[in-house]
């Protein structure tokens, strides 16, 4: 998590607490300068005295002609403006800190005298430099807080639009496994039902989330691939196998259904018999190794219908890229025997 969006950095940013704190450095340094040759009482009045005159002039400087000449390109404006300001908060800081001494601690030396007034002009000078500088820090800070809302934002609407496709397509699918089941009255279509019940509790109420736990995901699977089981029968030989500890880690859900469909949907058809669908999933601590692969078809099967698609796939890899960036690896093969998919993603992304 970035600092700028912590709840610390702004409740320390709407209490000024950064003002607060630098000024409090501010006052202690000059103490403790004042004091190499006076008094500590009379250190800390000309501290007060000091950082009140160099706090006006830096805020001045930060608030009004930060914003109303910089900020406008009005270079040469504002640095005849900021010498203007030097000059008369350098006047105003020795003619309080003389009249001062000079009453109440006695004239211990002449703020006038060249060595004295020159670098106290200048100290002016750094104080404006420090604190513009400060704030342009702050204003980068900020911005790249609002742009890392603006992102997040912008992904998350992305997300819920994908999963608004993602979810039909997968009950466009599912409802023509059970069609197909019930025009043969088959005795598997009161399973079937039972399993698309289960499959679509878990889409619309994990579906919806950002990141589920992977056992969760996996029983989904596994009810996906029971489902499919049921409808192709004894045609199809359907693997899925599981190593390494799944418990505690998190994917994002409904991630590997599309490459389920398209094994079932594309690679297998009616009229095809000995076919194979091998799905692995290999975990551990940090990273999940997905892998399919399906038979396909011979060519001189009865080719499908041209049938509309191929949102899943392009779904699956916006979907990637927006929670899994630079995190994940996806290879897709298509040869005329088999059709497979291995997928890498690092869990930590999903922190």
């Amino acid at each position: 998590m970035s600092l700028v969006n912590t709840s610390w950095y702004q409740k320390s940013s709407d209490l000024k607490l950064h003002h607060i704190l630098f000024w409090l450095s501010y006052f202690i340094f000059w103490t403790i300068f004042f004091h190499t040759e006076l008094s500590l009482k009379a250190s800390l009045v000309n501290s007060f005295i000091t950082i009140s005159i160099h706090g006006v002039a830096s805020y001045f400087n930060i608030y009004i002609l930060f914003n109303k000449l910089l900020l406008q390109k009005l270079y040469f404006s504002y640095i005849v403006a900021v010498l203007l300001t030097v000059i008369l908060a350098g006047l105003m800081w020795m003619m309080t800190i003389y009249s001062v001494n000079f009453n109440y601690f006695g004239n211990l030396r002449n703020p006038w005298e060249q060595k004295y007034f020159l670098p106290m002009m200048l100290s002016v000078s750094y104080t404006l430099a420090i604190t513009l500088s400060l704030k342009l820090v702050k204003q980068w800070y900020e911005r790249e807080r609002v742009t890392q809302n603006l992102e997040r934002i912008n992904m998350e609407t992305e997300l819920k639009y994908l999963k608004s496709q993602i979810n039909p397509h997968f009950l466009f699918n599912s409802l023509n496994s059970l069609y197909a089941l019930t025009l043969t009255k088959s005795d598997k279509a009161p399973e079937l039902v039972l399993k698309l019940s289960d499959i679509l509790r878990y889409v619309l109420y994990d579906g919806g989330e950002r990141w589920v736990s992977l056992e969760k995901e996996i029983s989904y699977l596994r009810n996906y691939l029971d489902l499919e089981q049921i409808r192709n029968g004894e045609r199809l030989k359907i693997s899925f196998d599981i190593n390494g500890n799944v418990g505690g880690k998190q994917v994002a859900p409904m991630l590997f259904l599309t490459f389920l469909e398209n094994s079932f949907k594309h690679g297998i058809q009616q009229k095809t018999s000995s076919g194979y669908v091998n799905v692995k999933m290999d975990v551990d601590e940090q990273n999940l190794h997905f892998q399919i692969q399906n038979s396909k078809p011979p060519k001189t099967s009865i080719a499908p219908k041209n049938e509309p698609g191929g949102i899943g796939l392009t779904n699956i890899r916006k979907r990637l890229d927006l929670l899994y960036p630079n995190k994940h690896i996806l290879k897709i093969e298509d040869n005329e025997q088999e059709y497979s998919v291995d997928l890498r993603l690092q869990l930590d992304a999903a922190a």
